[in-house]
């Protein structure tokens, strides 16, 4: 019989199924994608796009044409609420979506609400790290204020959040301004420490990397609230600036509890080892915006990756039937970090290394997903 598969969001965990989405739609079923963007950013290489080592169109798919050529519908809107009793969606402009099997790959966004009480003036030149699109906002926003005769001086540039994300954008916020001939200080309020649950290592290659560069980093304070152009710190100083970035980490929409569906304490959909809502068996996630039963995961791309084959899989048994696959999250994982030197800090278990050997394989890891999943002549699209 045939049925109705919606995913809801275009991302990582969504990839494999999507590519492949033309083998439910040759089975007879019918196949919509409800994204509120045609394309996906790949938040790995976000940071990468920010200095410009990377073009915006090398690291986003369009799965807009993705799923259309595959034969599934693209619905350019949001989904605002879930309706499990009538198993439907309702959008952002109002209409609704119906669906057999739906499926969920959100992902996250940084609540920069949490800086105590929100950002305050215009917030026109605040940029919390997710969706990876601010970072090309802000990208121009740099480059603006680089070549603007108005403002000659060195630019005052404040990440708020000491995490890898953080480290990042600083590192590669100064790699694009150092390539444009362009002077700012920039400063990095990392809270207790700097990348902390990680290795002092690590900690410490990070602080000589920066060191090195002029980038300086706070610790032991942390941003209690955003004014207009000034970061109000813990102690009671002061940071101005002219581009802020909020990287305090990443929550799932509250699209779940909004809807009454289970949740884990993130507030992410709570899904079974099959990625299937434990209440609903119909909805499945995967990503970022879930909460895994029994493990409290890192919002860390490698599950998402991971998770790609068995949705795909197991979206396929919900709608006709069979024995679903298992997820079982890894215990470790590596991670490299794109110091914007050319030049990178990988970490698994004991292994620490650094130096442009790490860059290089960050760099091979990431093109060969992006490959794999670029499949709408993306590199030959214009920005």
């Amino acid at each position: 019989m045939a049925r109705h598969l919606v995913f809801v969001g275009g991302g990582h965990a969504h990839m494999t199924a999507l590519l492949k989405c033309s083998e439910y739609v040759q089975r007879g079923h019918r196949v919509t994608l409800v994204s509120p963007d045609a394309y996906h950013y790949y938040s790995g290489m976000g940071p990468g796009m920010l200095s410009g080592i990377y073009r915006p169109r090398d690291i986003r798919f369009n799965i807009r044409k993705m799923a259309g050529d595959r034969g599934a519908s693209f619905i350019e809107d949001r989904v605002v609420r879930v309706d499990p009793a009538r198993r439907s969606l309702m959008l952002q402009s109002g209409k609704t979506v119906s669906y057999d099997v739906a499926s969920f790959n959100t992902g996250s966004s940084v609540p920069a609400g949490a800086l105590s009480g929100a950002v305050g003036g215009s917030g026109e030149n605040v940029y919390p790290v997710k969706p990876i699109i601010n970072l090309l906002k802000a990208r121009q926003r740099i480059l603006e204020a680089l070549s603007s005769s108005s403002s000659p001086g060195a630019l005052d540039i404040v990440v708020i959040g000491g995490g890898p994300a953080g480290v990042e954008i600083a590192a590669n916020a100064w790699r694009l301004v150092h390539d444009n001939g362009g002077a700012a200080r920039i400063t990095i309020v990392a809270g207790k420490r700097l990348m902390g649950g990680l290795p002092e290592k690590v900690c410490s290659l990070v602080r000589q990397s920066f060191l090195k560069r002029g980038i300086s980093v706070i610790e032991g304070l942390r941003a209690e609230r955003v004014e207009k152009d000034t970061v109000l710190l813990s102690g009671g100083g002061e940071l101005p600036f002219d581009i802020a970035f909020i990287a305090t980490g990443v929550r799932p929409s509250s699209l779940f509890r909004d809807s009454g569906l289970p949740t884990g304490k993130d507030g992410g959909l709570l899904v079974n080892d099959r990625l299937q809502c434990v209440d609903y068996p119909e909805l499945f996630g995967g990503g970022d915006c879930i909460s895994l039963q029994g493990h409290d995961l890192a919002k860390v791309g490698v599950y998402a990756v991971r998770e790609n084959e068995i949705l795909f899989h197991n979206l396929l048994a919900a709608l006709e039937g069979g024995t679903m696959r298992r997820f079982e999250p890894q215990k470790t994982y590596m991670l490299i970090f794109n110091m914007g030197n050319g030049k990178g800090i990988l970490w698994r278990d004991t292994t620490v290394l650094d130096g442009r050997l790490a860059f290089i394989l960050k760099n091979y890891i990431d093109n060969k997903f992006m490959k794999k999943f670029q499949v709408s002549g993306e590199r030959k699209e214009t920005g």
